[in-house]
């Protein structure tokens, strides 16, 4: 019941997105949507922040968990592709400050490619390591949002602009995403949903 009543409340946001600015969607409108009490939403979420991070996660984390991602390159196109077809996402990007929808690309692409990078090398990165996937990711998440919205790279499709992007990577960071990396991914996002 838990994780269908979660998810409940996340397709309820998703509809509100459909029909509204992210700024004017209140946790009350969420409610109203999806018929549930103050206190059950509180169960699950802190905020509408925490329930768009959740939808844009279950998101990113299908394109990583997906068979057909053997690669970060394939991640790369999965992310491009979504954010081009999922069109609240757009909306998405009129967030600001810690919440907003950049920052939070920001931060899963860190965690997820930090953790992708060290499952593969079987250690932490060092200090050095981890400032180059921070650039790497902060700049990702500019271009994720001009590649969504056409302002930029229009003539480019989500296959070619990963295969450019990837192509600027220093070639330790092309890691694999095999059968063994995907159960462990699996199990990092099980423990980190609860």
């Amino acid at each position: 019941m838990p994780k269908w009543t979660k998810a409940h409340i996340i397709d309820g946001f998703v509809s509100l997105l459909h029909r509204h600015s992210y700024p004017s969607i209140t946790v009350e409108m969420v409610l109203n949507e999806t018929d549930v009490s103050k206190t059950t939403f509180y169960r699950y979420f802190r905020n509408k922040a925490d329930v768009m991070d959740a939808y844009f996660q279950r998101i990113y984390d299908s394109a990583l968990l997906d068979e057909g991602c053997r690669d970060l390159e394939d991640l790369f196109a999965a992310i491009l592709e979504k954010a081009r077809r999922n069109p609240e996402q757009y909306r998405m990007f009129e967030t600001t400050g810690y919440n907003s929808y950049l920052r939070f690309i920001y931060r899963y692409t860190f965690s997820m490619g930090s953790r992708i990078i060290e499952t593969a090398w079987k250690r932490s990165l060092s200090e050095a390591e981890s400032l180059h996937v921070a650039f790497f990711c902060a700049g990702g998440s500019h271009a994720v949002e001009e590649f969504s919205r056409g302002q930029s790279y229009r003539s480019m499709g989500s296959r070619q602009a990963a295969a450019e992007i990837a192509s600027m990577m220093n070639s330790e960071y092309k890691v694999a995403i095999d059968e063994a990396m995907r159960a462990n991914l699996r199990e990092y996002i099980r423990r980190r949903d609860g």
